[in-house]
């Protein structure tokens, strides 16, 4: 079993590793939706082409030494079934280079939709392809090399190729699927289990009865979040918890059963598939149904591409929704401007609503009472952090009004100092957001003596920090500590001064809980600098940085549809 695990997760990786998310096209009239249950409890699709080619043109792929490594542990294992999936992963990460060779030794066409999701435990993935031959004589040639060869199946006249994943007298026997029909790649599994009728679903012969076209959820999940037409996924948390909390109330309870049945194995769900349970586990999923994904931003070309995602795990809960939005802080815009910073992390919070929401929180999640034997003993030791949360209260008195802190880097640069590298310049920033930031340094004065005879007005006067801190001269530093408005500010450089002062007024609107920026070329460029200075080697990994021309940002906020992690990268072509 542990070699079969192996092998599936090179499989999925080989063949599925396309996401970034046909010579014969997909009909007008076949839509994919149409053969996809409306109670799948896992979804991605690429529902517009993604330009495949002008992103990997725009968009390098960074070196992973470690990844090479573990490939060539697994080669050495010489096991032909293995080698086969590897092959295939090897050339497409390869190919990735090369967007014309890629097209080219996988049939794609220059721009894709793509497809995973379930059939109750079934995996599914369907890819576009442009050119079929190329698919086969891509098998065919891993084949010969491998010498893991494939069996011949057909149902309902469709033709396809079977690969045998597990063993001969492993039990339950599974079979890789991989056919190509109405210019799509189809790939998924067939056991013991599977019905004939399912897997001429997953081939796409049969439409479902319910389907995912028909239900309205994907237009739903778009027009709700914003999201861009091209791509949406989502996790549904309802089915899931149906699939593991009933005998047969959706096809992956059906599944589980099936096997649970077929294989006399003791159920891992038995503790929770009861009418109390399930009644409260759908209770619990009604208040978070799913989680979605989807772009909100996309523009890709050969020379630059820009993508922005979003992940909302969504929420009915309105107590608990009320009380993490109470938690939001404030977090300054340099934060996430990429045009100043390099690297920049704020975290948004309101300290004086923390013990309150965590309190509110906690109330929640300990009402009502219940009776599922899992859930009461979660809430049984949920009941015992009423004190922690107390204690927490106490702790943070002292940062009382606080609305966030924020660190923005925007510049350095590296010299060499006695024959190693050291930092010859900084510009740099650091914020603590308050109420009240004079209260704030003469708490923080307690526990530093070298602070403890300053004395900082809310003027904004600033005051030199290189005649109290041990800074050596040759460094060239020179910090900076002032109150500017609602902002307890150290910075050093002339840019951090200037972003400093334009941080003197206006009041700290929530905005947020965490957000980061990153300049990838201009942060790792002085790296690279400091190991040449010290007469090391520079890793690829570390050159590649260097080189990449790719800013990105991330953040972790809460809306009123739930909790949103969003995404930002923008990439530009190596000249």
């Amino acid at each position: 079993m542990k070699k079969l695990l192996i092998i599936a997760a090179i499989a999925a990786a080989a063949i599925g590793t396309y996401f970034f998310s046909p010579a014969q096209k997909s009909p007008a009239s076949y839509n994919v939706l149409d053969y996809i249950p409306a109670d799948t409890p896992i979804f991605s699709g690429q529902l517009e082409p993604f330009p495949l080619k002008d992103y990997l043109s725009s968009a390098p792929v960074m070196p992973n030494r470690s990844e090479q490594q573990l490939l060539d542990d697994l080669y050495s294992q010489n096991n032909p079934k293995l080698d086969f999936f590897l092959n295939i992963f090897t050339t497409y990460q390869n190919s990735l280079q090369d967007p014309e060779l890629l097209i080219k030794t996988f049939g794609f066409p220059e721009q894709l939709r793509g497809y995973f999701y379930t059939l109750g435990l079934l995996p599914v993935l369907k890819i576009e392809i442009e050119n079929p031959q190329a698919v086969w004589d891509l098998l065919d040639k891993n084949e010969l090399a491998s010498g893991f060869m494939h069996s011949k199946g057909t149902l309902q006249s469709l033709d396809y190729r079977s690969y045998q994943l597990t063993d001969e007298g492993d039990s339950p026997q599974i079979e890789l699927i991989v056919a190509i029909d109405k210019g799509l790649l189809t790939v998924t599994l067939n056991t013991p289990y599977t019905q004939p009728a399912l897997l001429a679903t997953a081939l796409g012969l049969s439409k479902v009865e319910n389907s995912l076209a028909a239900s309205g959820q994907i237009e739903e999940i778009l027009s709700t979040h914003n999201f861009k037409q091209s791509s949406v996924a989502f996790i549904n948390h309802t089915e899931l918890l149906k699939g593991f909390s009933t005998v047969n109330g959706n096809q992956l309870a059906s599944d589980i059963s099936t096997l649970e049945k077929q294989y006399r194995q003791a159920s891992p769900f038995a503790a929770i598939r009861n009418a109390q349970c399930e009644s409260e586990l759908l209770g619990i999923a009604a208040n978070w149904p799913r989680t979605v994904f989807g772009y909100t931003e996309l523009a890709v070309s050969a020379e630059q591409s820009t993508l922005a995602a979003a992940g909302v795990v969504e929420s009915n809960n309105q107590r608990i929704l009320k009380a993490l939005q109470s938690i939001r802080g404030y977090i300054p815009e340099y934060v996430t401007d990429l045009e100043q910073s390099l690297l920049a992390v704020g975290f948004g919070f309101d300290i004086n609503q923390l013990a309150a929401s965590l309190n509110d929180i906690l109330y929640d999640l300990q009402s009502p009472a219940y009776l599922c034997q899992p859930l009461a003993e979660l809430q049984h030791k949920l009941s015992q952090s009423g004190g922690s949360i107390a204690m927490l209260a106490m702790g943070t008195s002292m940062a009382n009004g606080v609305k966030g802190i924020s660190l923005g880097l925007f510049d350095y640069s590296i010299k060499q100092l006695n024959h190693a590298p050291a930092l010859a310049s900084l510009d740099a920033l650091l914020t603590i957001s308050a109420d009240n930031p004079q209260q704030i340094f003469n708490s923080v004065k307690i526990f530093s003596p070298e602070l403890q005879q300053v004395e900082l007005s809310d003027n904004g006067e600033e005051i030199d920090l290189t005649a109290i801190l041990p800074i050596p001269a040759q460094y060239s530093l020179a910090p900076k500590l002032a109150i500017k408005g609602q902002q307890l500010l150290i910075y050093s450089g002339e840019k951090s001064k200037k972003i400093a002062a334009s941080l003197s007024s206006g009041p700290l609107n929530k905005n947020g809980m965490f957000k980061l920026s990153l300049d990838f070329k201009r942060m790792f460029t002085p790296i690279a600098t400091a190991a040449q200075l010290a007469g090391q080697s520079i890793p690829e990994e570390a050159m590649f940085l260097r080189d990449y021309d790719a800013r990105m940002k991330m953040g972790l906020d809460i809306n009123p549809q739930g909790i949103i992690l969003d995404s930002y990268i923008n990439n530009k072509a190596a000249n």
